[in-house]
């Protein structure tokens, strides 16, 4: 008896397939489809080095603190408009409603605090805050061209702040182990942070600085 051959269809073309696996075919072809599939599904999504760095920035300077300088002003209330610095127990004196802490909100909550407060004498007047000065600073000290107090009105690297004192002195400076001195819950960190590789390129992800960091630039260390 002669055994009875197969043709089936491919990509390669029509192929001569045993009689045994004919009746396989069907569920072989649709396992191969479903592993093309999956194959070709796109990887998981995973936040770029960019919206990383936007997010460590926010934190740097968008807390008011005492000493900064505010403006409160309403759009029709205008006698009840204020510019005035915050208080060193962290407070401003508003006409009409009195002591209102401001130190250690945004702006944003802030705004909502007075909206708030103010509610029962303005209806639904419109109060804007703004910041109109910062009393955050930063201190640098060390091998660098003009060390002392740098105002922090906007998020700042460690690295700009370097550039902020007029640069660093090449023929002293070691930016391989440049020190941020940082108090944080009533105990003082430190930081460890090595710019020469930040100015290579090898690092990209920038430390961004608190108020009152203190940075530190060390001199090199010369053996003769």
């Amino acid at each position: 008896m002669s055994q009875q051959t197969n043709f089936t269809s491919s990509g390669l073309g029509w192929v001569r397939i045993a009689p045994r696996w004919a009746a396989l075919l069907p569920a072989l072809l649709g396992v191969l489809a479903i592993l093309m599939t999956g194959c070709a599904s796109p990887p998981p999504a995973f936040p770029s080095a960019g919206a990383l760095e936007i997010r460590n920035a926010n934190y740097a300077t968008n807390l008011l603190q005492e000493g900064d300088t505010v403006s409160v002003e309403f759009q029709y209330t205008t006698n009840f408009n204020s510019l005035q610095k915050i208080s060193m127990d962290g407070t401003l004196i508003l006409s009409s409603v009195g002591s209102v802490k401001a130190a250690g909100k945004t702006v944003e909550e802030l705004q909502a605090e007075l909206t708030r407060v103010y509610k029962p004498q303005i209806k639904d007047d419109v109060v804007t805050v703004k910041l109109v000065s910062s009393a955050s600073s930063l201190y640098i000290a060390g091998a660098v061209i003009r060390p002392g107090k740098i105002p922090m009105d906007r998020p700042m690297t460690a690295l700009e702040a370097v550039m902020e004192a007029g640069g660093w002195d090449p023929s002293r400076a070691k930016l391989s182990d440049v020190t941020v001195l940082r108090l944080e819950d009533g105990k003082q960190k430190t930081y460890t942070l090595n710019l020469s590789k930040t100015l290579q390129g090898a690092n990209d992800q920038p430390f961004y600085l608190r108020p009152f960091d203190i940075i530190y630039v060390p001199q090199k260390t010369f053996n003769y």
